[in-house]
């Protein structure tokens, strides 16, 4: 049987040889986009499989110095040849080892992690190379407040730019720190929303993947007017939270009181706008009265003998057209005085 062992172990040795050098090492061709903050996977394998157990595995980024992001042999981790912005944020998956695969896995990605990495079996001498981007978005809310009249459903924007895919994480809608909807995997999670928003808000899902974590809120109340947010709690980036202001309106486009914040309207109550109208109709009748009495007495001066002057011409003509020229400066002057003051007080109505 010892005899025996000798020529099988070479047996074996050249089928592993013979798997091995068909293998090839493939690594993810597209690039991998993740968030800052997020775990992440770098995948790859060898196909077919084989163990690379007893093999050194090393995951480098050329464009570092040192190269070396982490390097496994013999079992164990290599520590002391690893990039300190790596440091205690790297593994490769102990049991995947045996059917080759040799994935690493990186902690909370920083955007600085964004580039090419190379996996290499040296002993195999096999190598393959995958990108990883680390985007850093902002939320994105509206700069203006949103206006919307008491019944009516209305959007709450809200997006990240650049554009990341929502659908996996957690989105938090708030007022005043009230749940207004919780949406995590693309599903609805209401234990904590307010009572006050019941059945009338939601999500649009179809557009989660580009960003878009708008709220939609229907059947809207006096009562939804505030200040609203919009998180994603792994969400690492400089603009964690958008924000959005909402002003309801009752039907009709004003509120009931008409005052207003200062240089936002009138200052003045229905009582008072009603007096300035009633005095503006009672100025004008005054007016009419006024200019009829002022027309007869012009009418009665005409109609007395008239002399005839130095140069003996008749001066009938002349006191009538002064009379009636008087009458029509003196009716558009009224008018415009009246005219103006109406629509003055209009205006503030």
């Amino acid at each position: 049987m010892k005899r025996r062992a000798g020529p099988m172990l070479i047996i074996i040795s050249l089928l592993m040889d013979a798997a091995s050098a068909n293998s090839q090492l493939i690594c993810s061709h597209q690039p991998i986009t993740a968030l800052a903050g997020d775990d992440v996977i770098l995948p790859c394998h060898l196909e077919p499989p084989i163990s690379v157990s007893d093999e050194t595995v090393e995951w480098t980024r050329p464009d570092l110095d040192p190269k070396y992001v982490h390097v496994h042999t013999d079992g164990r981790f290599i520590y002391k040849t690893q990039n300190p912005s790596y440091k205690f944020r790297t593994r490769v998956f102990m049991d995947g080892l045996m059917t080759g695969n040799v994935s690493m896995k990186i902690s909370k990605v920083k955007v600085s992690d964004t580039g090419r990495y190379q996996c290499a079996l040296p002993s195999l001498q096999k190598e393959a190379s995958i990108q990883l981007i680390v985007r850093q978005s902002d939320m994105i809310g509206s700069d203006k407040p949103v206006t919307v009249t008491v019944g009516d459903n209305v959007i709450l924007p809200c997006y990240l730019e650049p554009p990341l895919d929502m659908t996996t994480e957690t989105v938090e809608w708030k007022r005043d720190e009230e749940f207004v909807h919780v949406s995590q995997h693309e599903k609805d999670y209401l234990d904590l929303q307010d009572e006050n928003f019941r059945g009338r808000t939601s999500l649009f899902y179809e557009e989660m993947i580009r960003g878009n974590i708008s709220l939609k809120l229907t059947n809207v109340t006096e009562l939804d007017a505030g200040s609203y947010t919009c998180n994603v709690p792994k969400l690492q980036s400089q603009v964690r939270r958008g924000f959005i202001n909402l002003t309801v309106e009752p039907v009709g486009g004003h509120s009931g009181n008409i005052n207003t914040e200062p240089g936002g309207g009138t200052g003045l109550s229905p009582g008072a706008i009603t007096g300035i109208a009633i005095g503006v109709i009672a100025v004008l009748a005054i007016v009419v009265f006024l200019v009829r009495k002022n027309r007869r007495k012009i009418t009665t001066d005409c109609a007395r003998p008239n002399t005839t002057g130095r140069n003996g011409q008749n001066r009938e003509g002349s006191q009538e057209d002064n009379a009636e020229a008087i009458q029509m400066t003196m009716q558009r002057t009224m008018q415009r005085t009246v005219m103006g003051t109406v629509m003055r007080v209009m205006a503030r109505i």
